[in-house]
Formats: structure tokens, C-alpha cells, sequence
């Protein structure tokens, strides 16, 4: 009797772990996060994964937002695959070449998001207000950051009434949508892959990249992408 009723407990408890899988598509609470923490991505890689921990990612909501902003004040063409107006694809490159050789400094991070409290760390990387990270990709695209936001500045976009954290999102999308490259003025390139990573709805992975020196300028991982699309996917599909 005790043997009958340990084994109806035990197909019991192996169906549910069954229907948890199927539902939930892992056992163990707390599986997706201890995976992407603790996995490095090379692991990752073996199972079919990517990480993207490291990279920006947004709803088509959020990206969508960003771009009807960037729409208003006059940066982005009001198309179905919006692109630089040509105005401000000038001005920004004559802004990126008055700064393409200054020593960006704590005191230049602390004039473009109006606050006294930016720490630098290595080459691309800064804390702003004690707790707002930001990783650039590359040098390069520090240097389109800093030139886009003094020209959002100069024109009265209300860029100063922008908390960091929005300012930044600004200047990321922005960046997807750059001509040339900071560092050598070469072409660049705009390029869409899938990737899985674990645990996690499949991304959609814009990365932009200058053709001749193959600078890393921008990436950006959106969630959820079926018919609808962020503008930069909508324009390289196009």
C-alpha cells in the first residue's frame, strides 16, 4: 500500500514539474536571472543563447515615444522609415568635428546633463547623479553623444528640462540613425539579426557599425517585434 501510494505521489509531482516546464519554461524559481548572472556568455552561446544583458533594450512603446520626441524638434523626417533630417545631419556633423580631438573630460559630462555629480570611469564609461550608469559602445560614440546634445541644447528643444536618464535614451536612439563616422568619416552600416537570449521573448538586434574602420557607433535590442517596428528597423528594411 505505502509503495502504490509513494509512486501516485511521485507521478504526481513529476507531472507537475512537467506542466511547469511547459508554462513557465524552466523548474527552478529564480532560473532565468540566476542563469543570465552567473552563466558567462560563452556558456550561454553552447546552449543557443545570447546575452544582451549589456546592451540597451526597449519595448516598441518606449522606442516609438523616443521617436516621435526626436520627430519634434526637427531631428528625424516624420516618414514611415524615418531617417536624420538634413539640417540636423549637418549641423551635428559640423558639431562632431569641433570635437572630434577635445579631451572629454568629467567637467564636459557635467555641462551636458546639467548636474555637478558625474564620475568617469575608464574611457567610455560614467556615473551620473550617484546612480545613473552609462556605458558608451566606443569613443566614437561618446563623441556623437556630446555633439548631439550641445546642438539639442542650442536649439531649444527642451533638453535641459530632461532628466539623465531621458537624456541618454534620447541620445541612444538618436545614435541609430547617424550618416558617418565620428572617428574617420567613413560610411556606415546598419545591420538586423534574432538573437534568443536565455530565458527571455527572442530580441531583435540593431547594430550600427562605420564600414571603413568598423568603429562599433550603436546597438539597440528590441523585445516583441512582429509586423510593428521601431523606425531604424523600419528604415534598413525598407
Amino acid at each position: 500500500m505505502g509503495v502504490a501510494a509513494g509512486t501516485s505521489v511521485g507521478i504526481v509531482s513529476f507531472l507537475g514539474a512537467l506542466a511547469l516546464i511547459y508554462f513557465r519554461g524552466y523548474l527552478l524559481p529564480g532560473t532565468p536571472t540566476l542563469t543570465k548572472r552567473y552563466l558567462p556568455a560563452s556558456v550561454l552561446e553552447l546552449f543557443g543563447k545570447e546575452s544582451v544583458a549589456d546592451r540597451v533594450s526597449r519595448s516598441i512603446d518606449a522606442d516609438t515615444a523616443t521617436e516621435e520626441q526626436l520627430v519634434a524638434i526637427g531631428a528625424l523626417t516624420d516618414d514611415e522609415a524615418p531617417a536624420l533630417t538634413d539640417s540636423f545631419a549637418t549641423a551635428w556633423g559640423a558639431a562632431i568635428e569641433g570635437i572630434r580631438f577635445e579631451d572629454i573630460d568629467e567637467s564636459v559630462l557635467r555641462t551636458l546633463f546639467g548636474t555637478d555629480d558625474v564620475s568617469r570611469h575608464a574611457a567610455t564609461g560614467a556615473v551620473i547623479d550617484g546612480n545613473q550608469s552609462i556605458r558608451w559602445i566606443s569613443e566614437s560614440a561618446l563623441i556623437a553623444d556630446v555633439a548631439a546634445g550641445r546642438l539639442l541644447a542650442e536649439r531649444g528643444s527642451g533638453w535641459e528640462t530632461l532628466s539623465p536618464n531621458d537624456q541618454i535614451a534620447l541620445l541612444r536612439s538618436l545614435r541609430l540613425f547617424i550618416r558617418v563616422c565620428p572617428t574617420c568619416d567613413g560610411s556606415v552600416d546598419v545591420t538586423e539579426r534574432t538573437v534568443d537570449p536565455c530565458c527571455e521573448r527572442p530580441h531583435t538586434l540593431i547594430e550600427v557599425a562605420c564600414s571603413d574602420c568598423e568603429t562599433p557607433l550603436a546597438d539597440d535590442a528590441v523585445v516583441g517585434i512582429d509586423d510593428d517596428a521601431p523606425g531604424r528597423l523600419r528604415a534598413i528594411r525598407v
